[in-house]
């Protein structure tokens, strides 16, 4: 298995890298064939340019556009008083930890019914076990299936449904966001 994910992955890389130089050939063709003054008149803005300079806003436009983007709509929650844990220093993002057999099947297919609301359950059942317990290891982050599966039981049986879809679990994966600032401010990312 772990030999088929390394050759598709080389493979994928090997076909952006394919991407990449198709699309490059073609432009510094036509490149060479502009004459430096041509290129001086018609010269594409950086990166640093876009990001920065914001090309054509007035500073008004452009300081409503920052502040815009700064704009952070999460649900609000108060972590100016939360103290660091002793465990942040072994802090493993979440990302990094090795997901439940259950867990990874659900990413192989996330569009399935009822994939989202487990995976929704298990970010909700995570952060609370890291906020619960104060460690912020992926022993923590990693809730179990079982757990994962009461929880989906309970809720099919409230709801009264066989299968479990977003809308049935929109509120606990809002309580994962905001309780997922908790955690970032106890262990560090998350």
């Amino acid at each position: 298995m772990m030999k088929r994910v390394m050759v598709f992955a080389g493979v994928a890389v090997l076909a952006l890298g394919v991407f990449a130089m198709g699309q490059m050939l073609p432009r510094e063709k036509a490149m060479a064939e502009n004459s430096t003054a041509a290129q001086a008149e018609e010269q594409e803005p950086t990166l640093d340019d876009l990001l920065h300079g914001q090309i054509g806003m007035s500073e008004e436009e452009a300081q409503a556009e920052d502040d815009y983007l700064r704009l952070d709509l999460g649900p609000d929650v108060e972590v100016s008083d939360i103290e660091r844990v002793p465990s942040a220093a072994d802090n493993q993002p979440y990302r990094t930890c090795e997901k439940t057999p259950e867990m990874q099947a659900n990413l192989r297919s996330p569009g399935k019914a009822g994939h989202r609301a487990y995976r929704d359950i298990a970010g909700y059942l995570s952060v609370v076990n890291v906020i619960a317990t104060r460690e912020c290891t992926c022993k923590a982050k990693i809730a179990p299936h079982d757990a994962i599966a009461a929880f989906e039981g309970k809720l099919r049986e409230q709801f009264g449904v066989e299968v479990l879809r977003a809308p049935h679990t929109a509120d606990l994966f809002d309580e994962y966001e905001r309780q997922k600032k908790i955690v970032a401010a106890m262990c560090g990312e998350y």
